[in-house]
């Protein structure tokens, strides 16, 4: 293989790689509290069928990476 395939090569896997890195981080879920800490809202995306959102969104929010079945 001649250099300049292998760089090639190299180059289109590195693309791939970060563009999956890229897809999966913006997998997961936003919850959002209320100011005494009470689940108020839920943002689901990246998740296929289990996007979706509800509730009131507020300030105050943490995020969950990765898809989870709904319990």
């Amino acid at each position: 293989m001649s250099m300049r395939r292998f760089r090639i090569f190299a180059l289109a896997a590195l693309v791939g790689l970060s563009s999956f890195t890229a897809s999966a981080s913006w997998q997961g879920t936003w919850l959002y509290y209320d100011d005494e800490g009470v689940l108020v809202d839920s943002w689901t995306a990246g998740c296929r069928e289990l996007d979706g959102r509800w509730g009131v969104e507020t300030d105050n929010k943490v995020f969950v990476q990765g898809c989870r079945a709904s319990s």
